[in-house]
């Protein structure tokens, strides 16, 4: 069976009033999901979003809900998650339905959400929208300069949003945006040297954005890509950075103290080539050396790595939770079953939220789970 956009994300993949409007009354109250108890989403997701947001809640959007990538529209619909009673309450509506979009916490609070796809064979949105915490609601933040899915966003450390590659619905692009939240805009950056879709990419301490892996042609496997290069956000420019040990792609890169860490993928569309193998940079030699092998091969996560507040890293996206840190990788927990396109963020207390996912037959589930790093 196709996995959930595994074939589209490649191939094409109020009026009158004045002053303040009123909140959304509370939720009733509710007794806590004891520790131990399964948690579920309101709906199953896939290739979906989640998002910490200023008050400790987690912002869960989009995605797909049914197998085979179907029931976008039901997952137009947002969870947020509350820590405090460990409970997930249906959200507002997103503007349009999206899957295999991106979502990046702004420093005022809101989360910035850009393209992705609104259903399979259709080409992806330009349209972005932003979920404002203080309104409960999303609202549109007008449209990025091309349509794209299979991207990244990174925030930079002025606030600014970058916006690199995808595929459009014709092909890969090497184009590149710059979202500014004081304008609300988005405008054309440096372009990349040449196209570049399903990669990864992390904000370095430095300010520089490293970008490694991924593909330069749409389809299983084509135009795997080893290289990387560094974003200078204050020149505005590219230059190359070095090679992986493997041309790669549907990976994750996570920040570290000290550089960066290219974490999994896949070096050809056969389960046999998904990969546990971590590569490290280091910015000061601009270079790639062997990180420790994680426990099992993990692949389509680009959203399922979360940073933790000492420096480390969780990695979800298989059968559990891995931690990396000082000595390698331990573990931190299972979800009890493989998933796949799942979503993990780094909670208040330094636990790590994982959210739905699908299996190894793409059935999407909306079950939840908690790992604890230690």
């Amino acid at each position: 069976m196709r996995p959930p956009l595994a074939v589209a994300l490649l191939v094409v993949l109020a009026a009158g009033c004045t002053g303040p409007q009123p909140r959304p009354a509370p939720p009733a109250p509710s007794s806590p999901v004891a520790p131990g108890e399964p948690l579920t989403m309101t709906i199953p997701r896939a290739s979906h979003t989640a998002t910490r947001l200023p008050d400790g809640r987690v912002l869960i959007a989009g995605g797909c809900s049914e197998q085979g990538c179907e029931g976008m529209d039901r997952a137009a619909r947002a969870d947020l998650y509350d820590p405090a009673d460990r409970r997930f309450r249906a959200g507002p509506a997103m503007t349009v339905a999206r899957a295999g979009h991106t979502a990046t916490a702004l420093r005022d609070g809101r989360v910035l959400i850009t393209g992705g796809y609104g259903a399979e064979g259709r080409a992806p949105w330009s349209s972005a929208e932003t979920y404002d915490p203080a309104k409960g609601a999303f609202v549109s933040a007008g449209s990025m300069v091309d349509g794209r899915g299979s991207h990244t966003a990174t925030l930079l450390a002025d606030g600014r949003v970058l916006v690199v590659g995808g595929v459009d619905g014709r092909g890969t692009l090497s184009t590149v945006e710059l979202y500014d939240p004081a304008t609300g805009r988005f405008t054309r950056a440096a372009p990349l040297p040449a196209p570049r879709a399903t990669h990864g990419a992390a904000l370095l301490a430095d300010g520089r954005v490293l970008v490694a892996g991924g593909q330069s042609v749409p389809g299983h496997g084509n135009g795997l890509l080893d290289t990387a290069l560094l974003y200078d956000p204050v020149a505005n420019s590219w230059r190359e950075a070095g090679r992986l040990a493997v041309p790669k792609y549907k990976l994750a890169v996570a920040a570290v103290p000290g550089g960066a860490v290219v974490v999994g993928g896949q070096t050809a569309d056969d389960p046999g080539a998904r990969l546990a193998t971590t590569e490290v940079f280091d910015p000061r030699t601009g270079g790639f050396t062997a990180g420790p092998a994680m426990a099992e091969p993990r692949y389509k996560i680009s959203d399922a790595v979360a940073l933790l507040p000492d420096g480390r890293f969780a990695v979800a996206g298989g059968y559990g939770v891995e931690v990396y840190g000082p000595g390698g990788f331990r573990p931190a927990g299972t979800g009890g079953y493989e998933r796949q396109f799942p979503a993990a963020v780094a909670l208040a207390d330094g636990s790590v939220l994982v959210t739905g996912g699908y299996d190894d037959r793409t059935r999407v589930t909306a079950t939840a789970f908690l790992a604890t790093p230690g």
